[in-house]
């Protein structure tokens, strides 16, 4: 098990190179083993497509970095067990191609093993990261419905 100062400072370095759309500084942290996927419905297609091969994640990778500016968001909390870290962070993310800005916040999880990431899941609102990049129209989720109400929830622990 990696100790925490470690998987600490593997965190910050990680992000650095994603902010600076450094993607061999980002590989250099990636097993060549690694998945990574965002949780969501195949409905999104490519979007949430686990890759776990070298080729297809640096791909992948770098179309993230290329299409979604996040040196807006900061880490807002950390939890660590063992050599997994899920990082809660938040911000406002910047969709490159349209000039798309919205308020997020999202969670990512690495699993880390001999000091790379054999695996990343990144736990993100689907639905604005979708209408950002022009996927579902913002007018149709505008128009599903609301399961609880803000006033009902309220009352939910009354």
């Amino acid at each position: 098990m990696t100790d925490r100062g470690t998987l600490e400072l593997a965190i910050g370095e990680i992000y650095r190179a994603r902010d600076a759309d450094d993607i061999d500084a980002l590989m250099n942290w990636i097993d060549p083993a690694c998945s990574f996927r965002i949780v969501g419905t195949g409905r999104l297609g490519p979007m949430t497509q686990k890759v776990d091969d070298p080729v297809s994640l640096r791909a992948t990778l770098t179309a993230l970095t290329q299409n979604w500016d996040l040196t807006a968001v900061g880490n807002t909390g950390l939890c660590i067990d063992g050599d997994t870290v899920f990082v809660h962070r938040a911000g406002t993310v910047r969709f490159i191609p349209t000039n798309t800005r919205f308020d997020t916040e999202f969670v990512d999880k690495f699993t880390f093993k001999n000091g790379c990431v054999t695996e990343l899941t990144e736990f993100v609102d689907t639905l604005s990261v979708a209408e950002a990049a022009g996927l579902v129209a913002p007018e149709l989720a505008q128009q599903l419905p609301v399961i609880v109400s803000p006033a009902d929830a309220a009352n939910i622990h009354a």
